[in-house]
């Protein structure tokens, strides 16, 4: 995987681009995420399946080019053996402005690219076309800052709510947040569902997740992560991966690792 980031002017937006080209011995499938990240990905043609991770239908819906909105558990992704495109990170507010629906249409699902953006049959088939990763990736500041240039601002409030919660790893308060807006918690949460896709509290959660992670990837024993990404303790950190994941914190950071939890 190439990761890139995206010019200057749409650093508050779009989180990173990543490059992926993979080619393993067979099905190969993943238990990922969740993250405080609206994902786009731009299929090179192969199909995915995707599903819940904690659904125990074990159905998985195929797809090829598609977005995914914000959510509180993991999926599982699924491809015959071979996968090649690019992966965008958008910040809610930002994939509200590009896609131009309420997120909360968005949360918990995975849908079809084209059917989201006018155009994006045409944008894939340019960055396939491309000579190198370094040209995909200035291609899609490009098309990104067009679409950005012309389209509708978060509201300020929601902007700053979000921002806050992102800066304090999700720590922050959620009635302080509306106290400084001067807003109620329930006109709060309305917002955040309209142009973030969660409510407050479940986007604070996915941030302690988020940090937790980050520092099991830097070495930090279990007892130190938990209370540095604000649970209460040990046991707390392992019931809200258990909760969000499906399973324990050892077993998804040795899934991370492997790289895939089934290859055959």
């Amino acid at each position: 995987m190439l990761v890139s980031t995206p010019a200057a002017g749409l650093r508050d937006l779009v989180g990173r681009y990543c490059g992926f080209s993979e080619v393993t011995g067979g099905t190969t499938r993943r238990r990922e995420g969740p993250g405080p990240e609206v994902v786009v990905i731009l299929s090179f043609g192969n199909e995915w399946r995707i599903g819940g991770a904690l659904d125990t239908t074990g159905q998985l819906e195929p797809l090829t080019s598609f977005v995914g909105g914000l959510r509180d558990t993991s999926v599982v992704t699924e491809h015959d053996g071979r996968a090649a495109g690019v992966q965008i990170d958008l910040t809610p507010p930002a994939a509200h402005m590009l896609f131009e629906l309420p997120m909360d249409a968005l949360a918990e699902r995975n849908l079809p690219l084209d059917a989201l953006l006018d155009g994006s049959d045409l944008l894939v088939e340019q960055l396939y076309e491309a000579g190198s990763w370094d040209e995909r990736f200035d291609l899609l500041d490009l098309e990104l800052s067009r679409r950005f240039e012309g389209a509708r601002r978060p509201t300020p409030g929601v902007t700053w709510a979000w921002d806050q919660l992102r800066a304090s790893r999700g720590r922050a308060a959620i009635g302080n947040l509306a106290e400084e807006l001067g807003w109620s918690r329930r006109r709060l949460v309305a917002r955040f569902r309209e142009e973030i896709g969660l409510p407050p509290k479940a986007v604070a959660r996915l941030l302690r997740f988020e940090h937790a992670l980050e520092l099991v990837d830097r070495g930090a024993p279990w007892a130190q992560v938990a209370v540095s990404a604000g649970y209460y303790d040990q046991s707390h950190l392992i019931n809200e991966f258990r909760s969000i994941t499906g399973i324990t914190p050892a077993q998804y950071v040795t899934n991370l690792q492997d790289g895939a939890e089934i290859a055959a």
